[in-house]
């Protein structure tokens, strides 16, 4: 048998779960913080109920996932007997007359308000300060490389002036001429982030480097002990690079050992031990009911594709500590970004069909479509750049007006099929789809060409938007960019969405509390009634109670006034205003500045931010037991094997890609996003029924947002 927890890493500031506009938040104590929500997700009526009690959030910005797949006892310095645990957990143990733990039972006493404790410490960011004397522009030394080109050669490098720099996350890089007399951190991390594709309009919201445990590198000597460090840009969170399939490294008193590249999954040893995994099945047991689902399509919150059972582990010191250890291991700001341990149990042909851990439903930004109108726009400007080039007399025949080829925004069908056919002889011979974790799209791309179908772009691009560019890069290959050079598209610019702006300047806000210390105002410290937060009762609390009927009509209008005014205890009232309003994000800005003291906390507004979703960031499955036959957690996507010849009634899915067995004391940590805060279908899952015997998942770091 099998039991494992499951972390759940998750970004703080990002995962949102939505609930229906409308409903009123009831009041809350205006002196106190808020408390900590039950981590569960919710189903649509707990949602309803939670918001008519008031205060607790619906978002969860999901840095970090913890499950545990656990069968294990209760714990306490006495010894306890077998003849005294529930008949499941003396089966799961084995004939051992008794059982003595290393745990004292104060460990599972009640805690504390944890904003007032350590729980809610960020290690904030230590951001490289520009040099204005460092004029001079570090030197690119070759191509790019692998790391193990680097890795172990600090001796080396010193002796010829390099450094090896690389984008967080990944395993190829640059060499970079560096000496440590020169200094200059910041030039020579924006120098090799540009050269490795990163965009510079990001560079002026901060500039990190890490070594290769992901650990700050903030001066010259850092960086000379290892000669190799990653970039890390604005709010990105450190990611584990893999190096390659079956690389080991030594994290503390853990073992990550890389089996798989893509998506990124590492196999993880020493984490926790055989008490604590007993420990989270006792304390979780008596708790388990029907397994939630975050879904449009599960009725109550629950779905056939998810029939295990789920319990979420009280707040004590003993889930407290896993939290803290859990940021510690996947290297997160803050041990809040972690949520309770999370118990689940999948009893003998009980599954969890594949799925994500994002949430690809929110639509927070009001976005998702952008993509066609940008399609529209790129099409007549490329038509509009073809009808102004002086000398047509190289353009090929089918890019000349009345031809195929050339661009028509509102031409479903002749144009588009044109502008397919490149596309798609470009892209289906490639792992293009595959890496998005987009095969059946391909599939369905290339039956409605050969059906010469009317409207195929638009419908695509409704759904799968990062396919523009691909598309664009086709049309131009053809034209012949580097003959036309005036055909070549940059899309425009665009501001940041106001709610984008929003959640960074909470991210922000917290790290100044934290950075300030005791010169922190106490209403704002984290234990204070004005702590910034992504809960919906911060979203509610200031705009109107600082500026009157008639002040707010100036600023927004009155239509936008009465309409702040009657929606004010609705649910999202704030971002849905954003949307479309985005002069509220200064409101909000400015009425808790005013609170939390002019001077202290003047923020900078980004000109320029990369987009995110507030949604999972990684996860973190820890296998409580050993399951006597199945229990893997299968990822369909990747192409690495540990097990073959697979089989499992109601899961086609797990003889597909890797399949990690539930491996007793192991713990597989996972990304559902890449370094760059995009989601990553790559990281698509399922957890494989037992064919014989009981596993259990504990997810201690499903986050939600504070």
């Amino acid at each position: 048998m099998s039991l494992a927890p499951t972390l759940h890493l998750v970004r703080k500031d990002m995962a949102v779960e939505k609930t229906t506009k409308g409903k009123k938040l009831a009041a809350t104590r205006d002196d106190q913080p808020e408390a900590e929500e039950n981590s569960r997700v919710p189903s649509p009526a707990q949602k309803k109920r939670a918001l008519a009690s008031g205060g607790g959030s619906i978002w969860g910005l999901r840095l970090v996932g913890v499950a545990a797949l656990v069968a294990a006892i209760a714990y306490a310095t006495s010894i306890l007997t077998v003849r005294d645990l529930p008949v499941l957990v003396r089966s799961l143990i084995g004939s051992d007359t008794s059982v003595p733990s290393s745990i004292p039972a104060s460990a599972f006493d009640p805690v504390g308000n944890k904003y007032a404790s350590e729980i809610v410490k960020i290690s904030t960011r230590k951001l490289l300060v520009p040099d204005a004397s460092c004029t001079a522009t570090p030197a690119i030394l070759g191509d790019l490389a692998h790391v193990d080109t680097a890795l172990g050669r600090a001796n080396e490098l010193r002796a010829e002036n390099k450094v090896f720099l690389l984008l967080n996350g990944q395993n190829d890089g640059l060499y970079v001429e560096w000496s440590k007399d020169s200094a200059c951190l910041h030039a020579l991390a924006a120098t090799a982030a540009t050269a490795l594709g990163a965009n510079p309009d990001y560079f002026p919201n901060g500039l990190r480097l890490y070594n290769g445990m992901g650990l700050p590198i903030t001066t010259t000597t850092d960086l000379d002990t290892e000669r190799l460090a990653y970039i890390l840009i604005d709010f990105q969170i450190w990611v584990w690079p893999g190096i390659r399939v079956g690389y080991v490294r030594q994290v503390g008193n853990v073992t990550m050992k890389t089996i798989s590249l893509s998506p990124l999954v590492f196999d993880c040893e020493g984490f926790f031990n055989l008490d604590e995994a007993n420990a989270i099945i006792a304390h979780g047991s008596d708790k388990l009911t029907r397994s939630p689902v975050d879904s449009p399509d599960a009725v109550d919150g629950y779905h056939a594709d998810r029939t295990s059972n789920t319990a979420f582990l009280d707040d004590t010191q003993f889930t407290r500590d896993f939290r803290t250890r859990t940021a510690a291991l996947a290297r997160l700001p803050s041990p809040s970004f972690v949520e309770r341990m999370q118990l689940v149990r999948y009893e003998a042909g009980q599954f969890f069909r594949k799925h994500e851990d994002y949430f690809e439903s929110k639509d927070f930004l009001g976005n998702k479509n952008d993509a066609l109108k940008d399609y529209k726009t790129w099409a007549a400007w490329a038509a509009a750049s073809i009808d102004v080039l002086e000398d047509k007399s190289t353009l090929p025949e089918a890019f000349h007006r009345g031809h195929p080829l050339y661009p028509a925004p509102d031409d479903i069908v002749t144009w588009q099929l044109a502008l397919l056919e490149g596309f798609l002889a470009d892209t289906l011979d490639t792992s293009f789809y595959s890496d998005h974790g987009d095969q059946p799209w391909a599939d369905w791309l290339l039956e409605n060409f050969d059906n010469q179908a009317h409207g195929i772009i638009d419908t695509l691009l409704k759904d799968k938007g990062y396919m523009l560019d691909a598309i664009i890069a086709s049309w131009e290959k053809r034209v012949d960019v580097t003959v036309h050079p005036t055909l070549h598209y940059v899309k425009p610019k665009e501001a940041p969405s106001a709610v984008t702006q929003y959640f960074r300047w909470i991210r922000w806000a917290k790290e100044r509390v934290d950075d300030l210390g005791d010169e922190a105002p106490v209403h704002v410290r984290p234990d204070g009634k004005d702590y910034p937060s992504y809960r919906l009762t911060f979203q509610n609390k200031y705009i109107l109670k600082d500026k009157t009927p008639d002040e707010l009509d100036a600023f927004l209008g009155p239509d936008w006034a009465a309409w702040l005014d009657t929606n004010k205890d609705s649910i999202d009232v704030l971002l849905d205003g954003l949307r479309l309003k985005p002069e509220l994000f200064s409101l909000a800005v400015d009425a808790w500045t005013k609170r939390a003291g002019p001077g202290l906390f003047d923020y900078d507004v980004p000109q320029y931010l990369h987009h995110f979703e507030p949604n999972r960031f990684v996860t973190l499955f820890l296998y409580l037991n050993d399951v006597d036959e199945g229990g893997e957690t299968v990822f369909p996507y990747s192409k690495e094997r540990l097990v073959t010849n697979i089989e499992r009634q109601g899961m086609d899915e797990c003889s597909e890609g890797l399949a990690v067995p539930p491996t007793k004391l192991h713990a597989s940590l996972f990304y559902a996003q890449t370094p760059e805060n995009n989601l990553d279908p790559l990281s698509l899952h399922g957890g494989c029924p037992p064919s014989k015997g009981v596993k259990c998942m504990c997810a201690v770091g499903r986050n939600a947002l504070v």
